[in-house]
């Protein structure tokens, strides 16, 4: 009987040990999210401003033919990334990461507050059935955004990200309109992903070359420590 009794409250001991020990690594993996330094967010490829920018309005279309606004930012974590669908190198290897990341972000729900935003740089042939189009073979829930070149500019300034125009039309006589001298061209742009709080401020960025499983670890350290 005595026996027992003692197996039963070796058993009770190690049960609470147990559950001490995984509630101590869960809160130390917590706080060490939380408190990772400047230094360590640098070192995975992400800066985080030690004042938030604030965007003034702006007003696009996204691939489904909806406006969106500053307001489409507000209660939800944005990364945004400037590029164009005929980008043949920076774009699909930066959007592939980024589902990856998004993907593993669906396993633990941190999706449902997470949206991924492209801004063309190219309005000029990204139509709203091609960001669609393109937008969807990365993720279903990937955003593509248009506008006119100058809203597209206005918004990138504030962001502090560089690309330069797209060709202007020439005029063409015998077709009586305006025309490009050609479809096929490349435009410049900086390639960071740009990181918006829920307030609807710009927060900080990645940089260009960050890898997914670098940026899940450092977007989730930046969400703790907001």
């Amino acid at each position: 009987m005595n026996r027992n009794i003692k197996l039963t409250v070796i058993l009770c001991l190690t049960f609470v040990v147990l559950v001490v020990v995984l509630t101590y690594m869960r809160i130390t993996r917590n706080n060490s999210a939380a408190t990772m330094s400047p230094e360590a967010l640098r070192e995975l490829g992400a800066l985080v401003y030690d004042t938030p920018v604030t965007l003034s309005s702006f007003a696009l279309q996204d691939q489904l033919g909806q406006p969106f606004t500053e307001a489409n930012l507000k209660g939800t974590w944005t990364l945004f990334f400037f590029g164009f669908t005929s980008c043949p190198d920076i774009c699909p290897l930066t959007l592939t990461e980024l589902s990856q990341f998004y993907r593993d972000l669906e396993s633990s729900g941190s999706n449902l507050d997470t949206q991924v935003v492209m801004v063309s740089v190219d309005p000029q042939r990204d139509s709203t059935e091609k960001l669609a189009a393109y937008m969807g073979s990365f993720h279903p829930d990937f955003i593509g955004l248009n506008g006119s070149f100058e809203q597209v500019s206005s918004l990138a300034r504030e962001l502090f990200i560089a690309h330069t125009p797209p060709p202007l039309p020439v005029d063409d006589t015998h077709a009586g309109h305006g025309a490009m001298e050609s479809e096929d061209y490349l435009i410049d742009h900086s390639g960071n992903i740009l990181i918006i709080n829920p307030e609807g401020l710009y927060q900080g960025f990645f940089d260009t070359a960050i890898q997914d499983d670098e940026l899940t670890s450092a977007y989730k350290a930046i969400r703790a420590g907001y």
